[in-house]
Order: C-alpha cells, then sequence, then structure tokens
C-alpha cells in the first residue's frame, strides 16, 4: 500500500495550531480596520507574466523560486510568490482608481509559495498577511505603514525586535547608483558566483545581497546608496526617520538593505526579531514604497506603500514567548444525558444553547458519568450540563460549575440567564483584578493601582 506523505517545504495545521493562527490573524485583522485597511482577496495563482514583470526578471524569486506550470490551454499559470502584484493587478483590472477615495488601504492574508530550502520558519508554502496604501506620496504614510507594524507587533505581545531602513533612491538615484556598482564589479567578475554574473547584467542590486557573495570584500567595499540619492530621496528618508524617532520607534538604518523585489523605490525596511534567550528569527516582515508598479502593470501613475508579515514565523517566536499558553480550544457548556431516555431532551438542551451563542458539546456515546466528567475536564468546559430521567421528567437541567463544583437545578428557560450571570460576574472579578494592581495570590485588599500602598499581602506597590 502506498504511504502518503507532506510535500517537502509544507506542513499540515492541527487544531491546537490553527487555534494559534487564528489568534495571530484576528489580531493583525484588528490592527489593520484600526489604521482604516479593508480587506481583499485576489487568486492564488496568476499568469506568469505578472511576476516577472513585477517581481523582477533579475529576483532570485523569478529566477529560482517560482512554481510555474502550464495549464490545459498552454498558459503559463505561476502560484503567487508574493501578494503584491495580485492586490495591484485587482486595482488595475478592477478600475478601483476610478473610485476611490485616496488614500485605498487594502490588507489581504493567504498563503504564497516559493520554492526555497526549508528550514525554521521558512517553507515553500507561506502565509502572509500584508497591507498596501495606494494613493498617496507622503513620508507621513511611510511612517503610518511602519507603525501599523509596530502596533501589530506590539498586540501580539512581540517586544524583541527592530526595524532596519534604507532608501534605495527614485528612478535618477538607482540609476545612477547601477552604473556605480557596474564600474566597481567589472574587474571582479571572475570572482562572483554564476548568479551575480547573470545579476551583473540584469541589475546589479541584486548582487550585494547575495547569499554566496555577499561576505566578499569587493562587495561589501561596493559604494553605498547613500551617496547616490538625489536631494528629494535623502529629505524624504530623513523626514520618515524624523517621524519614526518622534514615536520612539526601535529602528536603525542600513545602508545595505536593498530588498529582493525589483519594484521597490525609496524607503524599504525589515523588521528583524530575536527571543528573550537570543535566537534570531531574521525578518519576520518587510515592505517599502514602490511608486511605479501601478503603471507598469497598465493603470495610472500612482505611489503605494506597503509591508508583509510571515505569519509562520510569528507563530514560532510567539510560541518562544509562551503566548499561547493559555489559548485553548474552550467550551461553554458539556452536555452529559445520563441514560439512553435522557439523549433526545439533552440533544435538543444543546442546540438551544447553540442557538444562545454557547459553545457546546455533547456525548453521543452514553458512557458512564465519571467518563463523560472527564471529557469536560479536558474540553476545558466551564460547565457541565447533566440530563437524567428527573431532568427530562420536570423539563429542567442540573449544572454544574466545574471549577468551583457548585451545582444546582435549573429550568431551561432560566438556563441561559443563569449562564450569562455568571460570565458578568466573571468579566467584573477581572477587571477589579486589573484595577487592583497586585498579582499576589492570596491578597484581598481593595487599593487601586495608582498611588503607593502596602496591600494585605504586605506586598509594597507603586
Amino acid at each position: 500500500m502506498d504511504k502518503y506523505t507532506l510535500p517537502r517545504g509544507t506542513q499540515d495545521f492541527l487544531p491546537e495550531d490553527t487555534r494559534k493562527l487564528n489568534y495571530i490573524e484576528s489580531i493583525l485583522v484588528d490592527a489593520a480596520h484600526l489604521f482604516g485597511f479593508e480587506e481583499i482577496r485576489t487568486p492564488i495563482f496568476e499568469h506568469t507574466p505578472l511576476f516577472t514583470r513585477s517581481v523582477g526578471e533579475s529576483s532570485d524569486i523569478v529566477n529560482k523560486e517560482m512554481y510555474t506550470f502550464l495549464d490545459r490551454s498552454n498558459r503559463s499559470i505561476t502560484l503567487r510568490p508574493e501578494g503584491t502584484a495580485g492586490v495591484i493587478r485587482a486595482f488595475v483590472e478592477n478600475k478601483l482608481y476610478a473610485k476611490s477615495d485616496y488614500p485605498l488601504r487594502l490588507y489581504y492574508n493567504g498563503p504564497v509559495f516559493r520554492y526555497e530550502r526549508p528550514q525554521a520558519g521558512r517553507y515553500r508554502q507561506i502565509q502572509q498577511f500584508g497591507y498596501e496604501t495606494i494613493g498617496i506620496k507622503s513620508p507621513y504614510m511611510d511612517a503610518d505603514i511602519i507603525l501599523l507594524a509596530v502596533s501589530s507587533l506590539y498586540m501580539l505581545g512581540i517586544k524583541n525586535y527592530k526595524i532596519v531602513i534604507n532608501s534605495i533612491g527614485d528612478k535618477e538615484s538607482r540609476n545612477k547608483y547601477k552604473e556605480a556598482l557596474k564600474e566597481h564589479f567589472a574587474t571582479h567578475l571572475d570572482t562572483l558566483c554564476e548568479d551575480c554574473k547573470r545579476r551583473y547584467e540584469q541589475n546589479p542590486l541584486r548582487i550585494l545581497d547575495c547569499k554566496i557573495d555577499s561576505d566578499k570584500d569587493i562587495v561589501k567595499n561596493a559604494p553605498k546608496i547613500k551617496d547616490y540619492l538625489t536631494e528629494e530621496s535623502k529629505e524624504y528618508l530623513n523626514t520618515v526617520i524624523s517621524l519614526l524617532k518622534m514615536f520612539e520607534v526601535n529602528f536603525e538604518v542600513d545602508d545595505n538593505l536593498v530588498r529582493g523585489l525589483d519594484y521597490y523605490s525609496d524607503v524599504v525596511f525589515e523588521i528583524l526579531s530575536y527571543t528573550k534567550d537570543g535566537k534570531d528569527y531574521g525578518a519576520i516582515g518587510a515592505g517599502g514604497r514602490y511608486d511605479y508598479l501601478v503603471e507598469e502593470i497598465g493603470g495610472p501613475s500612482l505611489p503605494c506603500v506597503g509591508f508583509a508579515f510571515g505569519v509562520d514565523r510569528l507563530r514560532l517566536i510567539m510560541e518562544d514567548y509562551n503566548v499561547f499558553d493559555k489559548l485553548q480550544g474552550e467550551f461553554d457548556c458539556y452536555v452529559m444525558p445520563i441514560g439512553e431516555e435522557s439523549l433526545t431532551y439533552a440533544y435538543q438542551v444543546t442546540q438551544y444553547l447553540r442557538g444562545n451563542g454557547l459553545r457546546c458539546d455533547l456525548d453521543f456515546q452514553l458512557r458512564s458519568f465519571r467518563a463523560q466528567f472527564k471529557s469536560a475536564q479536558k474540553k476545558n468546559a466551564t460547565f457541565a450540563i447533566i440530563i437524567g430521567s428527573d431532568e427530562v421528567k420536570n423539563q429542567t437541567v442540573t449544572l454544574k460549575n466545574i471549577q468551583t463544583k457548585e451545582q444546582f437545578t435549573v429550568s431551561v428557560n432560566e438556563l441561559i440567564e443563569k449562564i450569562d450571570q455568571y460570565f458578568q460576574e466573571l468579566v467584573m472579578r477581572q477587571y477589579q483584578e486589573n484595577e487592583h494592581g497586585c498579582d499576589c495570590e492570596n491578597c484581598d485588599c481593595d487599593h487601586e493601582s495608582d498611588g503607593d500602598h502596602e496591600c494585605n499581602c504586605h506586598h509594597h506597590h507603586h
């Protein structure tokens, strides 16, 4: 019998994994909404020329990493290697430029595909969560997209990171810089790898981020883009930097940062992360300005800026931070029919609870009371709802709080009210504990968290 296994570089997401992914994605959606973004969805495959033109024929993505194939009509199709090109294609094709109030802010979330060497946090199917701002060129837009990234990381609980930023200039700046790089590398081509010899002809900027040659002196001593920036590009970068300083963003300027996609212009950035133990995760997000892509794809001349997170790496970092420890698939209620004659009524009660917005499960196997109660505990249910012959006869249920062991009999009509009352009291207790500001387990004082005081637990708080 054949044994079927995962393709290399892919992963299965089991329920405990999808809980984590859903948690991450819900926070990123919340952050996007706070900044005024709306969702867009595009196909996971596009016509190949979209990517060869936008991402750039000189890029490693196009030359080495794309999943490209001919469909049954002999058309070249590519699984998307990144999200921006498809978003801009949809923007142009659907003529959103004719009906948009700029800036138009769009976010997307979905898989992208690159034939890379699999390693920790890097797969051949990657989950990207990206943001695109279309229509306005302003350093405030660049700062805003970076502050969106910072806000998202704060909401996710990720603290150890830094943002590296650079400018690769406008077209005039880059054309001068490319000529300087060609002159610099011209007499050293024999020392470069075969890929860099190709890059020399297509786009010499790509030599600077080569994984093979980047440590060679000829690359380290190459001209710096900052020396070829126009005054306009210098001023633009400096304004972005001053805005980031204003909001105390942890960043540094990296003269060697050029980004791997050809559509970028002016300001580019990467978000680098490391754990509290010093483990380096590399780039967890990246982006920048791209002012010519809309026009290259067939639309009007409109400036853009955007970035994307790698969701897989966010998950790995948050696991190291133990962010997910309390993230469990909790149930509000677990319904326990005792005896076959109770099952139909128990099923009716279960549907009634679900219809009122409560997450419930029901034991269909008619196991022993002990076995059912163990399942209720395993599922982290708040309440066990016990239904035996007396409950069926009287149209009641026995409601048992699994944590406190408190239980009482209530009619079905009172059930929702009783459960809601418990959750309201729970929220109030949590609010009061947060107001108190003391984390001590046995402290029962009612001091506000502000000010200087000594709690009944004898811990001094400021």
